[in-house]
């Protein structure tokens, strides 16, 4: 008989500190600010005056009531002129305020406060909202409204924005939330993590399929395990009558299909340029297949990168992941690319993103979790379970490695040509055998990945690394 598991205890919401906010507050500046925007108003013979003032934790957003037959475009006419009169760093106007009857600015606070993460988890909206077991965190709006997403609606998420704005402190608070509500049977996590800093708290737990993955070749491997799990899975839906991953649980909670519970799998890039610097194809290729239809097999992607650009989030990629989270960028060019529309270049930094979902744009104040609380509870998981890795990163290079087996036929002729005339140009490849560039191109790749020539040095010429002898060595070997 096999032992029992012992059952998963969930982290205790207790764990994360609190920071009382006053929301009714309305100190001097603030009545300051108001007096100063009614004053520049009058001066441009602008007909209305602020109605009401609403703090929120960095920003506080005044409602302008205008007078009938105002037109609303000439408050923006005179953005540069509040700004200059509230002598602001940075000023965003909302004209008008959705479902409201009034213009929003939106004014950095003079003392901006915290939002500590254990406030927004430690509610009953989120802990005892079983029904989205993926439901995360974020932050506070400006009404001192918390803000959850669901991501199963979301189904793929774009996070973006330059360093220091807050984007891995979003990956963190996104990744404990997940931890907070779900047990290694629930869910499972794929975290790729070029910069090898960012997640490595998450390392050795048991929600993960494979450790935390730092080397982009791997990375492309395991979005291909990913795909082809998802393949897998809606083979099984197919078998059993089930449309996605809920019914397909709901079948083997009722016995009706003699399999394991299902579990979800979350995806979570930290930093996609890297990746697509080295394997640009592949990881492309997986992340547009996981994009396109791995929502119903609970397969879920989340994607954290500095500057979307078209080279690095193509536009195949971006049309398939709806929800975007931008941070602050430096230009309106790129606020253009995450959101399709300006308002992430003029963000505070730290923490103040906007999210936009399929109808409309949120304003909100990122939740901020410090490293120790996020070490209490993966070091609190980890006493409770081994890591139960489905696969190992010696078998991710095994795979990647008969990926990249020899492909072509020539290749034992080109490298005993290559090394007896000590000359790896593409050129005379190209002369020698009668064939095309690319052809030529991939073969001297081959030939570098087994080491039997150097890496491209720019314009100089690759060096022949071996003589015929070690060649042949080589050869008997693949």
């Amino acid at each position: 008989l096999t032992p029992e598991k012992p059952s998963y205890i969930y982290p205790s919401v207790k764990i994360f500190s609190k920071k009382d906010r006053d929301l009714n507050e309305k100190p001097q500046w603030l009545l300051d600010q108001i007096d100063v925007i009614n004053a520049t108003l009058a001066q441009f013979g602008i007909e209305g005056e602020v109605s009401g003032s609403t703090k929120g934790p960095t920003v506080t957003r005044y409602e302008i009531q205008l007078e009938p037959g105002v037109n609303v475009k000439r408050i923006l006419n005179i953005q540069d002129n509040l700004m200059m009169n509230l002598s602001s760093k940075s000023l965003r106007i909302e004209a008008p305020i959705p479902g409201k009857p009034y213009v929003g600015l939106e004014v950095p606070n003079v003392k901006p406060e915290i939002v500590a993460f254990g406030n927004v988890v430690d509610t009953k909206e989120f802990m005892e909202d079983y029904d989205h077991p993926l439901k995360i965190a974020l932050g506070v709006d400006i009404d001192g409204e918390n803000i959850y997403v669901d991501i199963q609606s979301m189904p793929h998420g774009l996070i973006a924005g330059a360093t220091n704005s807050g984007k891995s402190v979003c990956v963190n608070t996104v990744l404990v939330s997940l931890l907070l509500k779900n047990s290694p049977e629930d869910l499972k996590l794929i975290l790729i993590d070029p910069k090898m800093v960012e997640l490595t708290p998450y390392n050795n737990l048991p929600h993960l399929i494979t450790p935390v993955i730092t080397d982009a070749k791997m990375a492309a491997a395991a979005l291909g395990w990913a795909t082809t799990e998802m393949d897998k899975r809606y083979q099984m839906f197919a078998n059993s009558r089930a449309r996605d991953i809920r019914s397909f649980n709901d079948n083997v909670k009722r016995g009706l299909v003699d399999e394991e519970k299902m579990p979800y799998i979350v995806i979570v890039i930290d930093e996609l340029a890297d990746l697509m610097m080295v394997a640009a194809h592949d990881v492309e290729d997986a992340i547009q297949r996981i994009t396109q239809k791995a929502r119903a097999a609970g397969i879920h992607l989340l994607v954290a990168t500095q500057r979307p650009t078209t080279d690095v989030v193509k536009g195949t990629i971006k049309s398939n992941i709806p929800a975007r989270i931008a941070f602050k960028v430096a230009s309106f060019v790129d606020s253009t690319t995450i959101l399709d529309g300006a308002g992430a270049e003029s963000l505070l930094g730290k923490g103040d993103m906007l999210l936009k979902r399929s109808d409309r744009t949120h304003r909100l104040q990122g939740a901020y979790i410090p490293d120790d609380e996020i070490y209490q509870v993966t070091d609190f998981i980890r006493n409770q379970y081994e890591p139960q890795y489905i696969f190992e990163h010696d078998a991710l290079k095994q795979q990647a490695k008969m990926r990249e087996a020899v492909s072509d036929d020539l290749f034992n002729d080109v490298a005993y040509f290559v090394v007896q005339t000590g000359n790896a140009s593409i050129n005379s490849i190209q002369k020698e055998f009668e064939i095309g560039f690319n052809r030529a191109q991939k073969l001297v790749e081959m030939l570098e990945q087994y080491d039997i020539v150097s890496p491209s040095q720019g314009t100089k010429a690759r060096e022949v690394l071996v003589n015929v002898h070690e060649l042949e060595d080589i050869l008997n070997h693949i």
